[in-house]
């Protein structure tokens, strides 16, 4: 009788263990997969959204280079002033496109503080005129922000126009 644990009978006994690993190794792989599926959403999510984002600081950089305040009448405004209102847009939306990859994780806890500690900045602006144009800005784009951003945002007191 040969003895080896190649034999017919000593690998029937183990088929059950065989089976059950089989089933554990095809568990593990779709789990893998799975997560991966995952991650890759939330990379397509997160490119998608800065794209828009890159899109409309194209348009804002268009409108600044033909004088214009995107969505506001300009005869107010001097070139300088229009600039700083455009700005005041593209921050925005920059901001909230990094606020999205932040949530996702796909933003170091450093890099989304240096966002926040920017956005601090921007909120306690000692210049009452661009103060002026920075709340006409946010007044406008936290409309269509996404409102867990907004929420962030208005959690930080902006510095009182008025007070300037």
């Amino acid at each position: 009788m040969n003895k080896s644990i190649f034999s017919m009978n000593t690998l029937s006994k183990y088929g059950d263990l065989f089976q059950i690993i089989g089933v554990i190794g095809i568990i593990s792989s779709l789990i893998f997969v799975g997560l991966e599926l995952r991650q890759s959403h939330k990379i397509a999510m997160s490119d998608q959204h800065l794209a828009r984002a890159q899109v409309w600081v194209s348009v804002y950089n268009s409108a600044t280079s033909r004088s214009l305040a995107h969505q506001y009448d300009q005869d107010h405004y001097s070139d300088f002033d229009i600039y700083v209102h455009n700005s005041f847009n593209a921050m925005w939306n920059i901001y909230e496109a990094d606020y999205l990859r932040y949530r996702l994780g796909l933003m170091t806890d450093d890099a989304w503080q240096g966002r926040l500690n920017s956005i601090n900045s921007i909120k306690k602006n000692d210049n009452s005129f661009d103060c002026m144009i920075r709340d006409r800005v946010w007044k406008n784009n936290r409309l269509i922000l996404d409102s867990e951003f907004v929420k962030l945002v208005e959690e930080i007191p902006f510095e009182d126009c008025e007070a300037l």
